[in-house]
């Protein structure tokens, strides 16, 4: 077995920086498992086609579960991080997005930042940033003539390390000096490789890594990537738990999207023209990337059809030096610029069985309009024959009032 759970409270904050801003599932929270996904990802980690023979294991597209665990783990030789999330399929019925509240046991008040190894120089002593070094580090006593300390920085198998962290007054940095070459030989840290630090809220420090180039373990060369989609079949089909592995660092891609931000999605309209922004960032620290929506439709629509996953395709605009790109998306990647216009959407399916057909489901729908002040107007048949009847009342009612007034001198 070459990968470790990561229990200590330290490393759980490691584990979660290591993954940046990439979402988690929580133990409680309702979520979408898109299989689309997680045979995307599987296909990259196997280095194969995703387009496997699925047509005789009856998957949905989608399937609405109930997190019931989460496990973070990390490779013992490479430190790559990966999470195993055990999901419980639910029926329609359970269809509730106010339902939706997970426990959340995330750290509060830590600080961490990320350091990358620019040259083989790095390799012997490593500079910190002064902000990161004095938000990070104990504070060093700036009246010696060579401010320094001994630092014990835990990894994500909770390993110590030890660094010397010294202040050089005439390049006016920070810099961790005596112990560095250890642990960058121990790691089989290179050029380009990143290390991330975390400050806990006792003041322990941690240390994970990001690597440049990434190292493929032997976790799933023992089971084929078509085992894995039968054991998911089967669990659905049956109601019962499964276990799903999310590796943050094959593909950025999430394939398992919480509820109410699957609702939040499928209620706006991605028509062709629309501009839109992208949420996600493919590079930290990258630019904010535009574009506009030139297509909607099935990715896969022999397997699956009626899929939300990569349905959209956006033409992102071009920047200085690159060429104009074409990327099929998710809804739940991309946000309208501007206010977004509400199209009719699904309330509830009306099937009884677990959500995600691999046919086009039946919904009971609502027209929205937004007037001006931004009131929603409910259009349905029923209004139109109120109105009918309403208007009907008051001829009758204003025929009775007339022969009253006119015959009643008479009587």
């Amino acid at each position: 077995m070459d990968y470790a759970d990561v229990k200590d409270n330290l490393c759980a904050q490691i584990w979660v920086r290591c993954v940046r801003s990439l979402y988690i599932p929580k133990i409680g929270e309702k979520v979408f498992y898109f299989t689309q996904g997680h045979m995307e990802q599987v296909a990259i980690y196997h280095q194969q086609e995703s387009n496997m023979e699925t047509t005789n294991l009856n998957l949905p597209n989608k399937v609405l579960c109930i997190v019931i665990g989460v496990q973070l783990k990390a490779h013992v030789n490479t430190d790559e991080v990966f999470a195993l999330v055990t999901l419980i399929p639910l029926k329609q019925q359970e269809f509730m997005v106010e339902d939706n509240h997970p426990f959340d046991d995330s750290p509060s008040e830590v600080y961490s930042f990320k350091k990358m190894l620019t040259s083989i120089e790095d390799a012997a002593g490593l500079y910190i940033p002064k902000e990161h070094a004095e938000r990070c580090f104990p504070s060093l006593d700036m009246t010696v003539q060579q401010p320094m300390q001994d630092l014990v920085v835990k990894d994500l198998h909770g390993i110590e390390w030890n660094f010397r962290h010294i202040y050089c007054d005439h390049k006016k940095e920070h810099m961790l000096t005596c112990g560095w070459s250890t642990f960058v030989n121990s790691k089989k840290l290179v050029p380009g490789d990143s290390c991330i630090f975390v400050r806990g809220e006792n003041g322990e420090i941690g240390i994970g890594i990001h690597r440049a180039m990434k190292q493929h373990s032997d976790i799933w060369k023992t089971s084929s990537p078509l085992g894995l989609m039968c054991a998911a079949s089967h669990a659905v089909s049956t109601g019962t738990m499964f276990h799903v592995q999310y590796y943050p660092w094959i593909t950025p891609f999430e394939f398992m999207i919480p509820l109410r931000t699957y609702v939040e999605s499928i209620e706006r309209d991605y028509s062709i023209g629309t501009r839109v922004r992208r949420l996600l960032s493919e590079v930290e620290g990258s630019p904010r990337r535009y574009g506009t929506i030139v297509g909607n439709e099935d990715i896969d629509p022999i397997r699956w059809p009626g899929s939300e996953w990569r349905c959209i395709k956006v033409q992102w605009d071009s920047t200085p030096n690159s060429f104009t790109q074409l990327e099929s998306v998710c809804p739940w990647w991309i946000e309208p610029l501007g206010s977004p216009k509400i199209k009719s959407f699904p309330i509830l399916p009306l099937s009884n069985e677990v959500i995600g057909s691999s046919s086009t489901p039946e919904y009971h729908t609502v027209d929205v309009d937004m007037d001006m002040q931004g009131r929603q107007h409910y259009n349905t048949r029923n209004d139109e024959n109120s109105i009918f009847f309403i208007f009907a009342f008051s001829i009758i009612l204003c025929f009775f009032t007339f022969v009253i007034f006119v015959f009643r001198p008479l009587l």
